[in-house]
């Protein structure tokens, strides 16, 4: 069988699919599994042993091009098309395929597009294991919901060489903190950030050692001018790959729900993440683990009415619960 698999943004979103794509390829060994993405969530596939092939998707400035892309995509004849996404586009895509076995969401206006549509469930689950409900037609049963996330040969040199460049020893407690987001209702306070980044210097000895993307460095600039100790200096930016690389030599990751988080979850490394808008269950591994979350839920998380209101659920969050959660953690990695 040939699959097309299609989750055209984000970074996070794609990395929440790896699981499926880990089942499907267990499932079906002999399978073909293509991915369809944008750019650059196209990163974190890279390396996934269970693709042959990534697709990179360029939205047309043109209709002609519109028509040359479905024309591209039918002539591919792929037998099973499974969208995680699920918004207009996508659905087109899977309808106008040609694939006789098309499976997504349900959501409204969009059934038409499937063979197979899936109904939401009302429940909060994390995202893994809600995009994991779409091979339940394939009569596959989902219970492993951890990520993939590969890094190779250069990406952990790059990091070994970074550490080396920082002065960082094996001996050394690093805590990666990554207070950045494009989305306001998921950043933290910088100065609060600055707080437990002191707090843990001064408490445990800890290096700060600050991750980021493009356009992210004002967030570091923020929490830095307001910290009284020293954190690690700055350094180019990293890749995807490579901040999983680095994120693999750290004892412990703190921020905001955003990317550099679900890495180093797949990776492993113990996590502590400060939610707002979003509920954290669906960004959370479900079995008790090494990953934690912070929320504040002030009546509003429901039926939220950002951006007419004042965050409350960001703010709700005081240093202190971070401080007290940050203790019980570390006292496990001793």
């Amino acid at each position: 069988m040939k699959f097309l698999l299609i989750q055209l943004r984000r970074i996070g979103d794609v990395l929440m699919t790896t699981p499926s794509i880990r089942l499907l390829s267990e499932s079906f060994p002999e399978a073909e599994l293509t991915f369809l993405t944008e750019a650059p969530a196209d990163q974190v596939l890279q390396e996934n042993p269970f693709l042959d092939e990534i697709l990179l998707y360029r939205k047309p400035e043109s209709f002609s091009e519109t028509i040359s892309f479905f024309r591209k995509l039918r002539a591919r004849q792929f037998d099973c098309v499974i969208d995680f996404f699920g918004n207009p586009r996508s659905a087109f895509m899977s309808r106008f395929s040609g694939a006789p076995i098309r499976i997504g969401f349900n959501f409204r206006g969009r059934g038409w597009a499937y063979t197979h549509p899936v109904d939401i469930s009302t429940k909060v689950t994390y995202a893994a294991q809600d995009k994991a409900q779409l091979l339940g037609p394939l009569g596959i049963s989902a219970n492993d919901f951890g990520l993939d996330f590969f890094a190779d040969e250069k990406d952990k040199k790059y990091a070994a060489q970074l550490f080396e460049q920082l002065e960082i020893e094996d001996s050394d407690f690093v805590v990666s903190l990554s207070p950045v987001s494009r989305q306001p209702y998921k950043v933290w306070p910088p100065e609060r950030f600055a707080m437990i980044a002191d707090w843990l210097v001064e408490n445990y000895k800890a290096k700060i050692l600050y991750l980021f993307g493009p356009g992210e460095g004002h967030f570091i600039d923020a929490v830095r001018k307001a910290m009284k100790k020293k954190a690690l200096p700055d350094y180019d930016t990293p890749s995807l790959s490579e901040t999983l690389a680095i994120l693999n030599r750290v004892d412990l990751h703190l921020g905001n729900d955003n990317g550099p988080r679900h890495f180093a979850v797949a990776c492993g490394t113990p996590t502590l993440t400060i939610f707002g808008r979003p509920w954290a269950a669906n960004w959370t591994p479900p079995q008790p683990t090494q990953h934690r979350a912070l929320e504040f839920d002030p009546g509003c998380k429901n039926k939220c009415t950002f951006p007419k209101c004042e965050l409350e659920c960001l703010h709700g969050v005081t240093v202190e619960a971070v401080q007290t959660e940050l203790e019980k953690m570390i006292k496990t990695l001793n």
